[in-house]
């Protein structure tokens, strides 16, 4: 790899503090400055002694007559932090019917949202939505820094397969006094808000943005008008077999790659077919764009012809790289929850080929990118579009424990706090992240996310966090014959509760499998003390291993597409399984138990 970075230090420089203090300085003023003027600014029940402290009260944008430093001191003394429930009643008034321009202009940052993110809402909670507005350069480095490194340019004339989707929920729009309509503002997910900033498709022109294909992209944009998630998979799959140059994946999370993997597998036969005759199959979801699709699809026996003296080499590592010769890397998020798929991901595409995570990227905000493309879990935080700030996970939960991007600490771990451009103030963001050291050039904090705060299991006084759970998954990997995914519900089958892991497995089972569940209580026991004492008194019982049929979780995210709405490709489904729908869908699949 090019352009390596360098070692990471783990303590900073006096002249690397005053740097990052500055920057951070520079960022809040410019927030404080531009968004004293929204209404969130002006009627928040979260913000009245920061803007007593302000001395705010004409409702006009504030001059401020502070340093830097007298600014910061005044925002840190008089910000709270706050979630999500704070700035809902405001949020809401843009699902208004009717939606007035005078009710939502300049209602978080300035002006109008482009577009409103909403989270993918497949983690048990209702969707959350958030604003996000247009900002100059100078504001949008993190968001261009992201951009750039998920859409590589080739010196080869390769391509990229890049699954992202253009489905929306609604779209909102404002009236004028008039009633005519001002804008067209889609809620949809980040990924897909942004795709639309950066090829210019505003929603009011989908049709035409349906007959466009981007030169160094291997599917139309057609695909992305897809919701049904085996289709929008099969058609990724086929443009992409049609490209012999094809040099990267970018599939946002490995979940989806691996999806996309497997269905390249179990449609290998119908994909080659499609690619020899040139004719696009009718399959589910398609028909609103099926004559866009066909147009950029041509009958390519030759390439049909090479495909098949390739065969279905499923059991060959390094299959999708004689599929493809140019391929060098799988571009998604490989971290947290969605490393325990990158095995059978290599196994696809073989050791030449990476798999690079790109950044951490929420609904909220662009957090930090890649800092080492070959490490999966090791990012830089940029922290010029937001003020970003970290709150100890070992203490009290009050704003005066925020400790900055100067002096945090090296191995200390933190719950990301944002205060955003977007006009979010001390937002909790709710991921944990452990400080892995600085950039030596500039820095900045580079982070290793751990886990979501309140993600665990509880069945007695024990709280199993979700890197826990993911450690003695991997403890006992090995013995169940290698895991690609898996989830954790509460089984309360028998008197005593316990611990049931729902696993899909990679291939066949381990000799040795039917050690797994005392070899789970066994970790279980050694990473949470709290857990030890209560199956030692007879509260947790052994845990059960359920082992789903193959393709399990794929189908999960396809009927979560499918019955709730959310994006193609942007399904996360949760470590932990609390609600009952989901849990008796997945119960349905169980093969056997252990």
């Amino acid at each position: 790899m090019d352009n390596l970075p360098p070692a990471p230090i783990t303590s900073l420089t006096p002249e690397l503090v005053q740097r990052l203090r500055e920057q951070a300085l520079d960022v809040l003023s410019y927030l404080v400055k531009t968004n004293s003027t929204t209404t969130y600014f002006k009627e928040s029940g979260v913000l009245p002694q920061f803007r007593a402290a302000l001395r705010f009260s004409d409702g006009n944008q504030l001059d401020l007559d502070y340093s830097g430093k007298e600014l910061f001191e005044i925002y840190h003394d008089n910000v709270g932090l706050s979630v999500y429930e704070d700035y809902l009643p405001v949020i809401s008034r843009f699902f208004e019917q009717p939606c007035h321009e005078s009710s939502v202009e300049n209602l978080m940052a300035p002006g109008l949202p482009v577009f409103i993110a909403h989270s993918s809402g497949t983690s048990g909670g209702a969707a959350k939505y958030f604003p996000k507005y247009r900002h100059p350069e100078h504001m949008s480095r993190a968001m261009a820094e992201t951009v750039r490194l998920a859409n590589p340019q080739s010196n080869n004339a390769g391509k990229n397969c890049i699954t992202f989707s253009l489905a929306y929920r609604q779209v909102i729009t404002p009236l004028d006094e008039d009633g005519d309509i001002v804008k067209h503002i889609p809620v949809c997910l980040l990924t897909s808000g942004l795709g639309r900033i950066e090829n210019s498709m505003p929603v009011e022109e989908d049709a035409i943005s349906a007959t466009v294909k981007i030169s160094n992209y291997s599917s139309p944009i057609a695909v992305s008008f897809i919701s049904n998630y085996k289709s929008f998979l099969f058609m990724h799959a086929l443009f992409a077999l049609v490209e012999p140059k094809l040099e990267t994946i970018n599939t946002v999370f490995t979940t989806c790659c691996r999806d996309l993997c497997r269905t390249i597998d179990d449609h290998w036969e119908d994909l080659v077919h499609c690619v020899e005759t040139g004719v696009i199959p009718n399959i589910d979801g398609i028909a609103h764009v099926k004559d866009n699709l066909q147009r950029f699809l041509q009958s390519s026996p030759d390439r049909a012809e090479e495909l098949r003296r390739i065969g279905k080499a499923t059991d060959t590592p390094g299959w999708f790289k004689q599929v493809w010769p140019q391929l060098r890397a799988v571009l998604a998020n490989a971290s947290g929850p969605f490393a325990t798929v990158v095995p059978e991901i290599q196994h696809y595409v073989g050791p030449e080929v990476s798999v690079q995570t790109v950044a951490i990227a929420s609904s909220e905000a662009y957090l930090a990118v890649v800092y080492d493309p070959r490490d999966l879990n090791l990012y830089k935080v940029i922290g010029s579009d937001d003020v970003v700030e970290f709150l100890p996970v070992d203490k009290p939960e009050e704003s005066k424990y925020l400790a900055q991007s100067w002096n945090v600490e090296t191995g200390q771990k933190y719950e990301v706090v944002l205060t955003t451009r977007d006009g979010f103030w001390r937002y909790r963001l709710g991921d944990v992240v452990e400080i892995a050291g600085f950039d030596p050039c500039d820095g900045q904090p580079l982070i290793r996310y751990i886990e979501r705060r309140n993600m665990h299991m509880r069945l007695a006084n024990e709280v199993t966090t979700e890197t826990q759970l993911r450690d003695v998954i991997n403890a006992t990997s090995g013995l169940l014959g290698g895991v690609s995914e898996f989830c954790v519900s509460a089984d309360y089958r028998q008197a005593v509760s316990r611990y049931a892991f729902l696993v899909e497995l990679q291939g066949d089972p381990g000799t040795n499998i039917s050690a797994v569940p005392a070899a789970l209580h066994e970790q279980l026991q050694k990473n949470n003390e709290n857990y030890l004492k209560d199956s030692r008194v007879g509260k947790i019982g052994v845990p059960c291993v359920r082992v789903v049929r193959p393709g399990t979780f794929g189908d999960f995210r396809e009927w979560k597409v499918r019955t709730k709405g959310a994006a193609s490709g942007q399904v996360k489904v949760p470590v932990v399984i609390w609600g009952d729908t989901d849990r008796a869908w997945l119960e349905e699949r169980v093969m056997y138990d252990i």
